[in-house]
């Protein structure tokens, strides 16, 4: 389905969630595409060579985590403002393809931070802090969404 693009540009600030997060710059609505990832920079990283590497805490802080590795930005220095997304258990914006196109799950107002489900990224790994909890009920609305 073509989707109408949104004009935001998305931009960092301090989040209420965690660190650094992307917020919209206009508003945006429900259904519009939202230009939040370039394709080109990511690359993967076998588990391994992930594991060995100096950038090792920087691939698993920003890398998403899929079977046999991770993918992570190219270069740490210039990446996407994706990459700072945040997660919520009730995203304003999801994707269609898995990968880099996203679009508004719902009216977004400027200002607002933009959110993505870390766990429907993929089957087998939630993209969640290793060490953070998930509760029962998120995990099984995020099952229902499949």
């Amino acid at each position: 389905m073509k989707r109408k693009a949104s004009k935001a540009f998305v931009h960092l600030g301090a989040s209420s969630i965690h660190g650094l997060g992307c917020f919209a710059d206009i508003d945006i609505k429900k259904g519009e595409a939202v230009k939040v990832w370039d394709g080109k920079d990511s690359r993967f990283i076998p588990l391994a060579r992930a594991h060995a590497s100096p950038q090792v805490q920087l691939i698993k802080r920003f890398g998403i985590r899929v079977s046999g590795g991770y993918w992570a930005p190219l270069d740490f220095l210039r990446i996407s403002t994706g990459w700072y997304m945040n997660h919520d258990a009730d995203p304003n914006i999801g994707s269609d393809d898995g990968d880099v196109t996203y679009y508004a799950l719902r009216d977004i107002k400027a200002g607002e931070e933009l959110t993505m489900d870390y766990r429907l990224m993929d089957e087998q790994h939630d993209n969640l802090s290793r060490d953070e909890e998930v509760p029962a009920v998120s995990r099984a609305r995020a099952r229902r969404r499949r």
